[in-house]
């Protein structure tokens, strides 16, 4: 039985390797210098090194510009090529905050623009945080996604162009439009792969040398496919 759970775990990983991921928790972003290493343009907004009430570093991005102009900030020399951008008709306004495990969006009008190819799927793994986000969407299945307030439950999108773009200028006004982020994840992403392997109703078994997963009576192969 422990073979065959190490076996399952080895074919979850090798699901993985055609899906790229920025995790927060391990390319941290919690200094002005980190953040600049996975740019190779300068941003534009203002980048400061700041400490929190409980003694955390992290770096407060600040729109400091004025009559709309748009301030952006590429991470174009990182695991994933995300781009921030924002604009407003006053300045000293804090857009984002980079922790040391997630990064958090935390105003209203703020786009979050994602490149990969179309058919991609896109899965935001949110860190469970006291506001609300409502995000719409272009270039993607879904117009419109939310990350709640108080969960971690992950969004899956399947990119259909080049270019997906997360802004949280509409569609509700009744939202705080701020939330965390700990990873994103593009690419060959099985959306629920894991509740197959993992689910308590899951029978797993060998049959003909193919992994064969029973759940609920329907049969799944190793892919998440229904057999």
């Amino acid at each position: 039985m422990k073979k065959f759970f190490l076996f399952t775990a080895a074919l979850v990983a090798a699901m993985a390797i055609n899906a790229a991921e920025w995790d927060f928790k391990t390319d941290t972003l919690n200094t002005v210098e980190a953040v600049k290493a996975f740019c190779t343009m300068d941003p534009t907004f203002t980048l400061v090194d700041a400490v929190d009430s409980k003694n955390n570093p992290y770096v407060k991005v600040n729109y400091d510009l004025s009559d709309s102009e748009v301030a952006e900030l590429d991470f174009d020399n990182a695991p994933l090529a995300i781009k921030f951008t924002y604009k407003n008709s006053s300045a000293k306004t804090e857009v984002l905050k980079f922790y040391n495990s997630y990064l958090q969006i935390n105003r209203k009008g703020t786009k979050m623009i994602i490149t990969c190819t179309a058919g991609d799927k896109i899965k935001i793994t949110p860190r469970s945080y006291s506001k609300a986000c409502e995000f719409a969407v272009t270039g993607a299945d879904k117009t419109v996604v939310l990350i709640d307030k108080n969960t971690a439950e992950p969004i899956v999108l399947t990119a259909t162009d080049d270019v997906v773009e997360f802004d949280t200028s509409a569609p509700s006004q009744s939202y705080d439009q701020a939330c965390q982020i700990d990873k994103i994840e593009v690419g060959e992403i099985a959306e629920g792969i894991e509740e197959l392997f993992y689910g308590e109703k899951a029978v797993k078994f060998v049959e003909n040398g193919q992994l064969v997963i029973v759940k609920n009576g329907v049969k799944f192969n190793a892919l998440g496919v229904q057999l």
